[in-house]
C-alpha cells in the first residue's frame, strides 16, 4: 500500500522533479516507510512506500527493469505474485527482490498492456515505457485502490489522491457542479467525475495510455453473466468454498503484522475464521462499539467469533466528541463530502488496528456480491420479509406524517402532487428502476427544494438519473436480482471502497477485502439468482460456506445491522451542536448550495443536515482554503490527541477470549 504520483509533459523537456517530490510528500500518510522519485525527458515519477511485502530496501520505488527502459510506481498488492514470479522465472526473467512490484514490471515486458488481465489484487499503477515514450496506468477491477488524473494541453498528471494534484500550478480549484449534484442525489459522484472540475478518477477495471498527442482510456474487465444451470447446490457451495478459502489465503500474504476487522456479522466473521487457519500464531481482531446506542452494539457476536476461532479481540468505544474533533482531518483525507458518519466508524476501527498491525482484512463486499441488502430483495422480489427489522432503533424512526413533511420540504408540493396523480392514473406500482432509486437516492437536484435556487439554476437541467441508472438498465443480464447486484458492484461499491481506502490510509494501515477477489465475483456471475439466494435467504451461499466454520448464532442471523453510523441518534440527543452552529454561520448561509431559510431555521432532517455539514466543510477546506480549518486538518495527526475540541480518553480494551 503506497501513494503514487506521475507528471508527464508530452512535448518533452526538463521534468519538474522537485515539484513531483512535493506532490509525492503530500501523500506521506500513505507511505511513511520510504520515498523515492525518478525523472526522464518530460516525465517524473514519485512514490511513498508502506512496506508490506519484502520489507528490505530492495522494494524501493520507482522501480525499473534491468536495462531501465520500463519504470513503475505502484500502489496496492498483487496477491498472486508468487505464482506469477515462478512463471516469469521459467521464461528467463531474473528478479532482484521478493516484491510483487517487480512482478508487474516483468509481466509488462511479456504482455504489454494486457498484463493487467493476469493480476489478482488491488492496485493502481503507472508505467513509463522509455522505448515507446508511452505512459500506461491501470486500476484494479473492482475499484479498491484510487487513481485520479488531470489533463491540460500537453500536461498529464495523476496521483493516488487529489490533494497531490492540487499542488501543481496547472491545476485550479473549481467546483464540478455536476459532481456535487451527484453527491446530493446519490451520496457520491458518478462515473469518472470528482467534485473538482477537470480532475477525473479512472473507473474500476479501466486503464489509460498517454503518448504524444494521444490520450485514451479503455475498459479491460467487466463481469459476464453466463449461468450454469446444471450444477447442484452442493457443487456450487463446494466450488465457492474453495474459492473463498483460497482468496483469504493469498490475502494473508504479508511480511508485516496482519489482523482482522471483526464486527460479528457473517462476512467479517468468515474472513476471520479463514485467516486464523492460514496465519500461524496469534491473530488480533478489532471492533468498535457505541455503548450509548445498543442497536449498534454487536460486541457479543464479535467476542463470540473471536473466542470460537481462538483470536485475541481488541475493542474501542469512540464518542460523539471525537467524531467532531477528527472531522477536519478525516475530510481532508476523504477529499469529498460524506453523506453520513460511516467514515468515522471506518476511521475509528482503522486507527485502532493501526496501533497493533500494519495490514487488516475486512469483510467488505459480502452484501454487494452475495445479496445481503433489503433493497436488492425489495426491487427484485417485492419483499423484505426475509430480514429481521425488529431491532431497529425506534427513537430515530420517522412517523408517516414526518416522512411526508420531509418529502414536501425536499421536493415541493408540485412534485408530490404529480407523483400521486401518476400513481392514481396509471394504477401501477413503481417500475424496477424507480423502486431502486427510491431505495437509494434523494430527489433529483433540479427539483430538490432543499437546495438553493441559484444552485439548481446553475445545473442547467443536469440530472444524475440517467448515469446513475445506466449500470442497472444496461446490465449484462436480464435477471432483476443480478441487475441489482451488478449496480451495487459498479456504482455503490466503489464509493464504499473509497471510504475504506481513505480511512485506513489516513493512519497508514493497509486494508484488504478478500471477498472481492475477482475470481469470486466472476464465479458468482455463473450462478443463477435463485441459486444464490435459495429460498430467498439473504447471502444463502455465503452462509453455506460459513456454516462449518462459525457459530450458528452468526451464520443464521437475519437482523440487518448496518456498520455502526450513530450520527442520527447523536443529533437527536443534541450531542453534535457544532453541526448546526457551522450551518447557521453567514458564510454557510451565503454558500448558495442549500436553501438558506432551511439552514437558518435548522429545518433539515438528520441525513440532510449531515450532507449539508459535510458539503460546507469540504468547501472550507478545498475551495476557501480556510486557514483555521486547514490548520485543524493538518495538526490533528491520527496517532496523536486531537487539539480541538478536547477529546476524552478513548478506552481500548483487549479481551482474552482465547481461553
Amino acid at each position: 500500500m503506497c501513494g503514487i504520483v506521475a507528471t508527464y509533459r508530452r512535448a518533452g523537456g526538463q521534468a519538474a522533479e522537485s515539484l513531483t517530490v512535493r506532490m509525492r510528500d503530500e501523500l506521506h500518510h500513505r507511505g511513511p516507510d520510504d520515498a523515492g522519485s525518478w525523472a526522464d525527458d518530460g516525465v517524473a515519477l514519485g512514490h511513498r512506500r508502506l512496506s508490506i511485502v519484502d520489507l528490505t530496501p530492495a522494494g524501493h520505488q520507482p522501480m525499473s527493469n534491468e536495462d531501465r527502459t520500463v519504470w513503475l510506481v505502484f500502489n496496492g498488492e498483487i496477491y498472486n505474485y508468487v505464482e506469477l514470479r515462478e512463471r516469469l522465472r521459467a521464461r528467463g526473467h531474473r528478479f532482484r527482490s521478493h516484491t510483487d512490484t517487480e512482478v508487474i514490471i516483468h509481466l509488462y515486458e511479456e504482455l504489454g498492456e494486457d498484463c493487467v488481465r493476469e493480476l489478482n489484487g488491488m492496485f493502481a499503477f503507472v508505467i513509463w515505457d522509455r522505448r515507446k515514450r508511452k505512459l500506461f496506468a491501470a486500476r484494479d477491477r473492482i475499484g479498491i485502490k484510487p487513481l485520479h488524473y488531470f489533463v491540460d494541453g500537453d500536461w498529464f498528471l495523476c496521483a493516488s489522491e487529489i490533494k497531490a494534484l492540487l499542488l501543481h500550478p496547472r491545476v485550479r480549484v473549481n467546483v464540478d457542479r455536476e459532481g456535487l449534484a451527484d453527491f446530493l442525489f446519490a451520496g457520491h459522484t458518478l462515473g469518472s467525475k470528482t467534485l473538482f472540475a477537470g480532475i477525473r478518477q479512472l473507473p474500476p477495471g479501466h486503464c489509460l495510455t498517454v503518448s504524444g498527442d494521444s490520450f485514451q482510456t479503455r475498459e479491460y474487465w467487466r463481469p459476464e453473466y453466463r449461468y450454469d444451470h446444471d450444477r447442484t447446490d452442493d457443487r456450487v457451495v463446494a466450488e465457492l468454498t474453495e474459492l473463498v478459502d483460497d482468496a483469504v489465503r493469498v490475502h494473508c500474504r504479508s511480511d508485516a503484522p496482519l489482523g482482522c476487522h471483526l464486527s460479528g456479522g457473517l462476512d467479517s466473521s468468515l474472513v476471520t475464521a479463514l485467516a486464523k487457519r492460514h496465519r500461524n500464531g496469534l491473530l488480533d481482531t478489532f471492533s468498535i462499539r457505541f455503548d450509548d446506542i445498543p442497536f449498534f452494539d454487536e460486541s457479543t457476536h464479535a467476542r463470540g467469533v473471536a473466542r470460537h476461532v481462538g483470536a485475541r479481540h481488541i475493542e474501542e468505544m469512540p464518542t460523539s466528541e471525537e467524531l467532531m474533533a477528527t472531522y477536519a482531518t478525516r475530510m481532508w483525507h476523504q477529499e469529498s463530502p460524506m453523506p453520513n458518519a460511516a467514515g468515522f466508524t471506518y476511521y475509528s476501527i482503522s486507527r485502532l488496528a493501526a496501533r497493533h498491525v500494519k495490514v487488516a482484512l475486512t469483510g467488505h463486499g459480502g452484501d454487494e456480491i452475495f445479496g445481503g441488502y433489503p433493497a436488492q430483495f425489495r426491487a427484485a422480489f417485492g419483499t423484505t420479509s426475509m430480514f429481521d427489522f425488529t431491532a431497529q432503533p425506534r427513537d430515530i424512526e420517522l412517523s408517516a406524517w414526518q416522512q411526508v413533511r420531509r418529502r414536501i420540504r425536499r421536493q415541493g408540493f408540485r412534485a408530490i402532487t404529480e407523483m400521486i396523480q401518476a400513481r392514481l392514473t396509471k394504477k401501477t406500482a413503481p417500475g424496477f428502476s424507480e423502486l431502486w432509486m427510491q431505495s437509494h437516492c434523494g430527489p433529483e437536484p433540479t427539483r430538490n427544494n432543499g437546495l438553493h435556487a441559484e444552485f439548481r439554476s446553475a445545473l442547467a437541467g443536469y440530472s444524475p438519473r440517467q448515469e446513475y441508472l445506466a449500470p442497472l438498465e444496461h446490465a449484462p443480464t436480464d435477471e432483476p436480482f443480478d441487475r441489482a447486484l451488478h449496480h451495487d458492484l459498479r456504482v455503490f461499491l466503489p464509493s464504499l471502497l473509497n471510504h475504506e481506502d481513505r480511512a485506513s490510509m489516513t493512519v497508514s494501515l493497509e486494508s484488504r477485502v478478500p471477498l472481492l477477489d475477482h475470481r469470486i465475483v466472476e464465479f458468482l456471475a455463473t450462478v443463477p439468482p435463485m441459486q444464490k439466494v435459495r429460498g430467498l435467504v439473504p447471502k444463502a451461499l455465503l452462509r453455506a460456506v460459513g456454516r462449518p466454520l462459525l457459530p450458528a448464532s452468526v451464520v443464521e442471523r437475519r437482523d440487518k445491522v448496518p456498520f455502526a453510523s450513530p450520527e442520527r441518534v447523536w443529533l437527536h440527543a443534541g450531542k453534535l451542536a457544532q453541526i448546526d452552529s457551522l450551518l447557521t454561520e453567514e458564510r454557510s448561509l451565503d454558500r448558495g448550495v442549500f436553501a438558506s431559510d432551511d439552514l437558518r431555521r435548522r429545518a433539515l432532517e438528520p441525513h440532510a443536515r449531515f450532507a449539508a455539514f459535510n458539503t460546507e466543510l469540504w468547501f472550507r477546506l478545498f475551495v476557501d482554503r480556510d486557514p483555521v480549518w486547514l490548520e485543524l486538518a493538518r495538526r490533528n495527526e491520527p496517532r496523536k490527541p486531537a487539539p480541538f475540541p478536547t477529546v476524552p480518553h478513548i478506552k481500548e480494551v483487549a479481551l482474552d477470549v482465547t481461553s
